[in-house]
């Protein structure tokens, strides 16, 4: 057998890790590249060619098992605590703890602090005090290390799992497991836009920990302390170690700022195979943008039931394992039917993979030469004059505003 290649060209591989869990000799490592994405590399004194990395590759595997919805909805929970920490409606922290009381084990990206810095990664709750930090958007790559052999662990002693992810993590789940029973396993895929590396997100936090010269122990990207909506906060310490809360508008963040714009991204991103109305996940979850021109009657200022500043969830329930499960929440969350096409309308993800503009290259060539503080300082200069409406944003009137969105 000849040596094996793990991938051909960089938009083959989306950095499951899958390849590593599956393999027995430990002869498989995530490497950095220069901008920080995470790579398979095989380590051949270890490597007896067996093959199975290449067999559990589901990015490169065309016979991807998934499907397309089979209902779509709006809802939200109805407790606003749980709701207040979630990103959009709360569903799925509410679907957590349904199989956190039931004695099961949840999985998800979490914030872990390490080395000064707040760093991604793929952890197991098994208790609803540790909820909260699978709660709220991380738009950043999380490192999977050993999960998909926990989640094998898990099944194997007959527990229920849900499983939170990326398509392309639940998709590399699904093939690691193989034919393996897979009743007690419950997967959630969110509407993903593209993956950033954690590399680069952790030199932000080390840029902005920097301007505003204390340690930064949490980064929400999704703060709902001014309502529904893509604004971020950093919670840091000071020099005399208060915790304090910065406001962070996503005009005045360049990591944010350029994650949106989609510029950031990890090269398969941009040719990404489930970015598509067919779903890996027995339930997908992201924020209904653009409800209340889609379902203006369900808001509560039309007379409804949802308070649209708390945040509303769609749900496409792809497979009848989801529905089961989301039926069992009736009475703690509140549903409306939907559609494929209107949630699609403002998620396009949902249609087609994210694109860069030609500023990209620019981007990561500063990056790799000078550092984050380089595209920060280049992302400002393009901001201009701009930047200084949306620092005092918020003390500007609202015709006012109007009239400077015109403008910029």
């Amino acid at each position: 057998m000849g040596k094996i290649e793990l991938y051909k060209d960089k938009s083959d591989c989306c950095g499951c890790e899958a390849c590593v869990n599956i393999c027995k000799r430990n002869a498989i490592k995530m490497q950095e590249d220069e901008y920080g994405f995470l790579y398979p590399q095989i380590d051949s004194s270890l490597c007896v060619e067996c093959g199975q990395c290449k067999k559990v590759c589901s990015y490169q595997n065309e016979n991807t098992e998934s499907n397309e919805p089979l209902l779509a909805e709006a809802a939200t929970v109805t407790d606003r605590e749980i709701c207040l920490k979630s990103a959009s409606g709360g569903i799925f922290a509410a679907l957590a703890k349904k199989i956190l009381q039931e004695g099961g084990r949840v999985y998800g990206c979490a914030f872990t602090y390490k080395d000064g810095v707040l760093y991604p990664e793929h952890v197991r709750v098994q208790s609803e005090n540790d909820l909260t930090r699978l709660q709220g958007s991380k738009y950043v790559q999380s490192k999977m290390g050993s999960i998909y052999k926990n989640v094998k662990e898990d099944l194997e002693e007959g527990r229920v799992v849900l499983f939170s992810g990326t398509p392309c993590q639940i998709d590399a789940l699904n093939s690691y497991l193989k034919n393996r029973e897979k009743n007690n396993l419950f997967t959630v895929d969110i509407i993903c836009h593209g993956t950033p590396s954690a590399k680069l997100f952790a030199e932000y936090l080390k840029h902005i920990a920097k301007n505003i010269n204390g340690k930064i122990v949490d980064f929400r990207f999704r703060d709902k302390s001014g309502g529904w909506g893509l604004k971020g906060s950093i919670i840091y310490q000071d020099k005399m170690d208060k915790l304090r809360k910065k406001i962070l508008p996503i005009q005045l963040s360049s990591y944010y700022a350029l994650f949106l714009d989609s510029e950031t991204y990890r090269e398969n991103c941009y040719s990404c195979k489930y970015a598509g109305k067919k779903r890996i996940g027995d339930i997908t979850l992201g924020d209904y943008w653009g409800v209340e021109d889609e379902h203006p009657e369900i808001l509560a200022e039309n007379g409804g039931r949802f308070d649209k500043s708390m945040g509303i969830s769609c749900v496409l329930i792809n497979t009848k394992k989801g529905q089961q499960l989301l039926d069992c929440l009736d009475e703690e969350i509140e549903r409306v039917p939907s559609s494929y096409e209107k949630i699609a309308k403002r998620n396009n993800q949902l249609k087609c993979p994210s694109s860069h503009s030609n500023v990209r290259d620019t981007i990561f060539e500063l990056y790799k030469q000078k550092g984050y503080s380089a595209v920060d300082q280049w992302y400002f200069k393009r901001l201009g004059i701009k930047r200084y409406a949306y620092k005092f944003w918020n003390y500007i009137p609202r015709k006012a505003q109007i009239l400077i969105k015109k403008i910029i």
